[in-house]
């Protein structure tokens, strides 16, 4: 699939089931995703908001798939060059994630599903909140969600994995190269440990902290 396939796939779908079948509205994500891929990130932004909208409409607010769209329409905010607005709409993506976890909590099976996407935007949160200028707070904010991803995914999974390395970045960016470095020195560590290629991508990440650290 590319974004010409899913833009094909949308127009055949409105035609046949409507704008806002749950079929349509599963497309009209993925055209959002892979106009952004393309490199249309402003298109992108526009196409995940009439998503995130219709979506809210049609399946209502608390609607798991709505939060996802909402979360989508905040990424490419962000990637189209407002990381500030980005963050805010993550910060009330993770707030109703949250909300939805807690009065979901039994059954189990209700509120898994949710746990994971709840992670996973306030990973883009804190993303996004260092991008806007504030590397404490991302620091901070990773800090305190890294054992729930590493818990719920475990230590070798590659959303454990990432969070990891973008939470060694903001204590660097945050004014400490020193334990940035010495961060990435035990992500190699370990990645070389579990044979997991990523080790390799890190070695440049941990020489430019090193350089920080000794030039400070």
């Amino acid at each position: 699939m590319n974004r010409d396939g899913s833009r094909a796939s949308v127009e055949e779908l409105t035609r046949s089931h409507g704008r806002d079948a749950p079929e349509t509205l599963e497309a009209r994500g993925s055209l959002a995703w892979w106009t952004g891929a393309a490199g249309d990130v402003a298109r992108a932004r526009d196409l995940a908001a009439a998503w995130a909208a219709d979506a809210a409409r049609v399946c209502g607010p608390d609607d798991p798939e709505v939060l996802g769209a909402r979360g989508e329409h905040a990424h490419w905010t962000g990637e189209a060059g407002d990381p500030a607005a980005a963050r805010d709409l993550l910060a009330a993506v993770v707030t109703e994630h949250t909300r939805l976890v807690k009065e979901r909590a039994t059954p189990a099976d209700v509120f898994e599903p949710l746990r994971g996407p709840s992670l996973y935007w306030r990973i883009r949160h804190a993303y996004w909140t260092g991008m806007a200028g504030d590397p404490a707070a991302a620091r901070d904010l990773y800090a305190e969600l890294l054992p729930d991803v590493a818990r719920v995914h475990g230590p070798r999974h590659g959303n454990t994995v990432d969070a990891y390395i973008e939470a060694a970045r903001w204590v660097g960016e945050a004014g400490d190269p020193a334990t940035a470095r010495d961060l990435y020195a035990k992500l190699i560590d370990d990645l070389t440990r579990w044979r997991d290629p990523v080790a390799r991508d890190l070695a440049e990440h941990h020489a430019w902290w090193a350089i920080r650290s000794s030039s400070g």
